[in-house]
């Protein structure tokens, strides 16, 4: 199900962001990085213990080579895939989340 995650203005250009939304499921939090010319979002949470990656407000580790780190032990994900490529949950993803907008306004799919 598409749902509206923020509108466009809202989210920072070449720096992750955390939004939260109402699902039929509750609250989801999800972490969104809008580059110039692509868009990855994910659900905040690691698969190892489902630990959001969020070390405080909108403030996500990522390293020069572009993995995401999670602050709790220490995984480390391939920023663009959310593939798990060191840690307590190798060979595990991160959740991805289909991205679109519109002129005003970006969307996720939650399924």
């Amino acid at each position: 199900m598409k749902h509206k995650l923020a509108k466009l203005i809202d989210v920072p250009i070449d720096k992750w962001s955390e939004h939260t939304l109402q699902t039929e499921n509750g609250l989801t939090s999800v972490m969104i990085k809008r580059g110039h010319a692509e868009w990855v979002a994910f659900v905040n949470e690691c698969p190892h213990q489902g630990r959001r990656m969020d070390y405080a407000e909108n403030a996500f580790l990522e390293t020069p080579d572009h993995q995401l780190v999670c602050p709790a032990h220490g995984a480390t994900f391939d920023a663009s895939t959310g593939f798990c490529t060191n840690g307590p949950c190798v060979g595990q993803s991160l959740t991805q989340l289909q991205v679109s907008f519109d002129q005003q306004d970006v969307f996720v799919e939650i399924i």
